[in-house]
């Protein structure tokens, strides 16, 4: 889903979005809605463009239709008691809830399924930027060996063996009849490890040599803003939707090329 519902508070908001950035738009989105629901087209027209509310009831069967994960599910119920609360103090309450889950949400750890490795495991595995780089390069089947490997990243062939001895013994690469290939989906360090500013500095270490071969293929921007609060904050529930949307095209794609995207956003 294009649309993330963490980035709203209210549940129409969030489906009206979610209606504009589908193929199929406007009053026969409302038609299939109500179809799935078993009410009439009016009712949802009368909801989403005027002051009803659904039930809990029929909220529950439109995270089926809209297929929402369960924390989503989760969510958009939330959504709806906030907007039926019948009083400032009841709603008061959810949306404490709604900003808490909101928070929970940006932290991209709770949101990206990952297959953990041992600790000592993981600090080998993050001590140098080769151990991803050239797990990613077996995968696009152009480097399925010690010596192609050896001689793409200009590396001695001893280091080169060394380090796929390592990926295959964690499960990171399996052989395959002869064949290498990705052996666990992705690997993932969240901001609370000890070990995420080493990764960051790895792959920054590499794009800034990147910086001087000014390729056209690649892209790099750096701006430095002045902007209001609700900007940042919208900016900021962006970027890890940006990446779960990403990831989402990233895992069925066929292994073909090798990129790193860094994506820098700090305060100054």
């Amino acid at each position: 889903m294009s649309v993330s519902i963490f980035h709203y508070q209210d549940y129409k908001q969030f489906y009206n979005a979610w209606v504009e950035n589908q193929p199929r738009e406007g009053f026969g989105e409302y038609r299939r809605l109500a179809q799935a629901l078993g009410v009439s087209t009016t009712m949802v027209s009368q909801v989403f463009k005027g002051e009803k509310h659904l039930s809990l009831e029929l909220a529950s069967e439109m995270c089926d239709y809209l297929r929402l994960e369960d924390d989503e599910t989760d969510f958009f119920l939330l959504l709806v008691d906030y907007c039926r609360a019948g009083s400032f103090k009841l709603q008061k309450r959810f949306l404490r809830q709604i900003k808490a889950r909101q928070d929970k949400s940006k932290k991209l750890e709770n949101r990206v399924k990952t297959n953990e490795l041992s600790e000592e495991a993981r600090n080998v595995f993050y001590s140098s930027w080769l151990y991803s780089g050239m797990r990613l390069l077996v995968d696009t089947g152009k480097y399925n060996d010690v010596e192609a490997l050896a001689s793409y990243l200009n590396l001695p062939r001893n280091h080169v063996q060394k380090i796929l001895d390592f990926l295959l013994a964690n499960n990171l690469l399996v052989e395959d009849k002869h064949r290498l290939k990705l052996g666990t989906a992705r690997t993932h360090v969240g901001s609370s490890s000890p070990l995420v500013n080493r990764h960051h500095q790895n792959w920054r270490i590499q794009a800034m040599g990147k910086i001087q071969q000014n390729k056209d293929e690649d892209f790099f921007y750096t701006g430095p803003m002045v902007l209001s609060q609700e900007v940042a904050d919208w900016i900021r529930q962006e970027l890890p939707a940006f990446v779960e949307r990403l990831n989402a095209k990233l895992i069925p794609s066929p292994s073909e090329v090798v990129r790193c995207l860094n994506i820098d956003w700090f305060e100054y």
